[in-house]
């Protein structure tokens, strides 16, 4: 159980209740009246907990396991355990996360209003859903939308514009920014600096005037100290629903499409386009000027320096085909057995 001091829990759920949300079909005979208090792993479960497998790595774990209901896919259904309620899912870990949330649903920020140690100008267009937190600065023409919170310490220059639910977290920056709505943006992020271009003649470097913005649009989150840059003139752009995680670096004009995922320490040059559901793995670098497709997957570390088309999985440095990656593993540990 999540410790209530932090994660305050709603109300207990239905099994029907669980259904409707996750629109699945329960077993046959099974009392739709059943209260469940809430969501556990598979080892800690009790029979008032509702879990679920999303990896064989923890099978051991799902026969074993005490909790009152689980969510699995159709293929475990032979080796569940039996006083388990078999919540059958294609994808077990959305399904959880459905329930998870409506467990613990964000925490209200309807204390709205402006702490008297934050520093708004009057310029700025707010209504009173909005919360401002103490050590803020909002600076002139800025307008928040609806129940946005803005968080201690954030400072929002100039002109920036927010969409409504949209919460920034403590100690960010940002900048020459359009944000959406139902945006999360985490502790420390900066948002709309300078991006990184030098016009280079023999020995001098003379700073390239980046007059572009960043537009974030709906549904996006970016994580703990993230650095997204503004353009130099085009826009830098991150697609509705695409999730970043912590120490992300997107610099200037760089295109993000809908709903991509990039894990930690990834960073994308200036100017590349990314398609669509595209994931990139931890501590991919990613050279200016490409284009990656939809439905790309990068493996972690590697390093992108070629367009990749759409569907591709890749990896390595220089990445390539993922299929080819492994070759060449393969065929450099047998060239080390060799050698020795």
């Amino acid at each position: 159980m999540a410790d209530p001091n932090f994660f305050p829990r709603s109300k207990k759920l239905t099994l029907e209740q669980i259904s409707k949300l996750t629109k699945i079909n329960l077993p046959i005979s099974t009392d739709k009246n059943r209260v469940f208090l809430d969501i556990s792993s598979l080892e800690e479960a009790s029979k008032d907990d509702i879990s679920f497998l999303n990896n064989k790595n923890y099978i051991d774990q799902f026969k074993k396991s005490k909790a009152g209901a689980c969510f699995f896919k159709k293929d475990f259904i032979n080796i569940a355990p039996k006083n388990t309620i078999h919540l059958v899912s294609e994808n077990p870990y959305h399904s959880f996360a459905i329930i998870a949330n409506a467990f613990y649903p964000m925490k209200d920020i309807t204390a709205a209003g402006v702490h008297p140690k934050a520093h708004v100008e009057t310029s700025v267009n707010y209504d009173d859903t909005v919360q401002i937190a103490p050590g803020a600065v909002v600076s002139s023409d800025v307008i928040i939308g609806s129940k946005c919170l803005i968080g201690a310490n954030t400072v929002i220059l100039s002109g920036v514009i927010i969409g409504d639910n949209t919460v920034i977290g403590a100690n960010c920056t940002i900048a020459y920014s359009i944000i959406g709505s139902n945006v999360k943006i985490h502790n420390g992020a900066r948002i709309g600096q300078d991006g990184f271009g030098f016009a280079q003649n023999e020995n001098i470097n003379i700073k390239m005037p980046q007059l572009g913005r960043v537009l974030i649009k709906d549904k996006v989150e970016i994580g703990s100290n993230c650095s997204i840059d503004r353009g130099t003139g085009p826009d830098t752009i991150i697609g509705e629903g695409t999730k970043l995680d912590n120490l992300v670096q997107i610099g200037h004009n760089a295109v993000l499409g809908k709903n991509c995922i990039l894990v930690a320490q990834s960073g994308i040059s200036g100017s590349t386009h990314i398609g669509n559901n595209v994931i990139i793995g931890g501590q991919v670098g990613i050279a200016g000027h490409l284009k990656i497709g939809n439905n790309v997957r990068i493996a972690a570390k590697s390093g992108v320096m070629k367009n990749i088309k759409d569907d591709m999985t890749i990896g390595g440095v220089p990445s390539v085909p993922i299929n080819d990656w492994h070759r060449q593993t393969i065929v450099l540990k047998k060239l080390i057995k060799k050698k020795k």
